[in-house]
């Protein structure tokens, strides 16, 4: 599950087009060991998102979150650029370039908008609460989906998927009776970037048809352009060597790279078995964020995430 701007699991939109990845043929069939360990990588690296933003962060002292942010983007765009050809980017045109109104598809200018307010809302609340707390409800991306998708696309959930919204609208609320009195803004803009995310995935719906690694890119470095006139009006430009070097891990080994070893999975894994996989996320978020800044899980979070968690694997299991 993509929870900071990761791929949706589908076919037709891989993060990088098998075409593009060395050695990115086709499984005949089922899933293969190397696959498994290749999405289980990707997942584990993803994971270190939380900690990382912590010891960034250093408790409000370190790098300000939209810096974060724009370093992320900009250094994972960079890295995922030379993986995806220049006629790629021709998916994202509208089909009569010479009388549009847009050079590109509408649905892709608010890719770059929900993307780039998913990752600040995400990072912000990072900041503001328990690592656990901002990548459980960012999870809940799938349950906005569940409500807008028929506003929005049109597509209406079936009676089971509401029985699991159901579910995790109890982990929600689970969290927030436990958290709220401490850390209600950070909650609340961590169910923004979960709603940012969700947003997300509609518009990627909408432009199925597109290459998925020209999106990711597109997405990464037009959040980077985004963010510039805050970097600009609020400085946060210069970062010590040990923080730099920590943005550079970030964006290209727990941001970028994970995209590259999903690519090489889907080709060899199930779609269904990638969904289940990636939710060690919110399982592994928590522990690296309590080995890097000694940040421990409360008991709400854990009931309630938990519930979140088993909502998710069996929304992953019905699809």
């Amino acid at each position: 599950m993509p929870a900071q701007g990761r791929p949706t699991i589908q076919s037709n939109t891989d993060p990088i087009s098998p075409d593009t990845v060395p050695g990115g043929h086709t499984s005949p069939g089922g899933s293969s060991t190397a696959g498994v360990l290749l999405v289980l990588a990707a997942a584990v690296l993803w994971s270190l998102n939380g900690a990382l933003i912590k010891l960034l962060d250093d408790g409000g002292r370190g790098v300000e979150p939209a810096a974060i942010a724009f370093y992320r983007s900009l250094f994972a765009g960079l890295f995922l650029l030379p993986f995806v050809r220049i006629g790629r980017y021709r998916t994202l045109r509208l089909g009569d370039v010479a009388h549009a109104r847009w050079p590109i598809r509408p649905a892709a200018l608010a890719c770059v908008v929900f993307f780039t307010l998913m990752t600040l809302c995400f990072v912000t609340a990072n900041s503001k609460t328990e690592a656990a707390n901002a990548i459980i409800l960012q999870y809940t991306s799938i349950f906005w989906i569940f409500l807008l998708s028929p506003l929005v696309l049109k597509e209406k959930p079936t009676g089971k998927a509401k029985g699991v919204l159901v579910m995790a609208m109890i982990g929600i609320a689970i969290i927030f009776a436990g958290e709220g009195g401490t850390d209600m803004v950070g909650l609340l803009i961590a169910l923004g970037a979960g709603l940012s995310y969700g947003l997300l995935l509609m518009m990627i719906r909408k432009m199925r048809d597109c290459d998925a690694g020209a999106i990711t890119v597109v997405n990464c470095l037009g959040s980077a352009i985004l963010l510039l006139p805050v970097m600009l009006i609020g400085g946060g430009w210069a970062v010590s060597g040990k923080n730099l070097a920590l943005l550079i891990f970030m964006g290209v080994v727990q941001f970028g790279l994970p995209y590259y070893l999903v690519s090489l999975g889907l080709r060899r894994v199930p779609a269904y078995q990638v969904a289940l996989i990636t939710l060690c996320e919110p399982l592994l978020n928590p522990l690296w964020a309590l080995l890097a800044v000694g940040e421990r899980v409360s008991g709400a979070t854990a009931l309630g995430g938990g519930v979140i968690i088993l909502a998710l694997i069996l929304h992953a299991r019905q699809t």
